[in-house]
């Protein structure tokens, strides 16, 4: 027998039908439980909704994040392409972030509440997924990334060291993994360019670190 859904819960499959599916579907995106994905060119977009532990039955929390699972990162990792990676799936093979770390104005965590007006709600998530979609639609491979403001935006980043390394920027890969390194200095797993040259698999650049 099914689970009875929770008011709350009744609530926020309507929102995400009004608000989310409306404005990913028409792109291409396809729903699957609580992801939607989406190839784009060179590149597989994740948008999935996190439910938090507090959710009750008639209060739904979530988080919504954002991944990108780019091909030739995959290849340069020896690691499978996905066609529906999990968001976390998209650590290794790209990049995953929180929505609000990508846009302005947007809360960390989103509330639907059965027993409140839900449409500013509505409103409010449908002109963040507008947001996104245009930040989604101008990325479809590894150069458009490297030109988007999200590429500058937290760093260091081991993604970027292997996209700077793809495009055949090796100098500015290397000062990528010195700045990894510098930033994890208080770890002595990870503070040498050599475990980064190795899991990253920036090979052409072990010289650096060996000559």
């Amino acid at each position: 027998m099914a689970r009875e859904k929770s008011p709350a819960q009744t609530r926020f499959d309507d929102i995400i039908k009004s608000a989310v599916t409306s404005v990913l579907k028409p792109l291409g995106f396809r729903k699957s439980a609580l992801n939607f994905h989406r190839r784009h060119n060179d590149v597989v977009q994740v948008v999935n909704f996190q439910s938090s532990h507090s959710s009750s039955w008639d209060k739904k929390l979530f988080y919504i994040n954002v991944g990108l699972a780019f091909d030739a990162v995959c290849q340069l990792a020896s690691i499978e392409i996905l066609e529906k990676p999990k968001e976390y799936e998209c650590d290794s093979r790209g990049t995953r972030e929180r929505l609000e770390r990508l846009l302005d104005n947007v809360p960390a965590r989103w509330v639907v509440r059965a027993n409140e007006d839900s449409s500013p709600v509505a409103e409010h998530l449908n002109s963040a997924i507008e947001q996104l979609a245009k930040d989604l639609e101008s990325i479809d491979g590894l150069q458009a990334y490297r030109t988007h403001r999200w590429f500058n935006q937290f760093r260091p980043k081991p993604v970027n060291a292997q996209i700077l390394y793809i495009l055949g920027d090796l100098d500015g890969s290397w000062n990528e993994v010195t700045q990894l390194c510098e930033h994890f200095a208080d770890r002595q797993a990870i503070n040498q360019p050599k475990r980064w040259i190795e899991e990253l698999g920036l090979t052409k650049l072990a010289a650096k670190c060996c000559p």
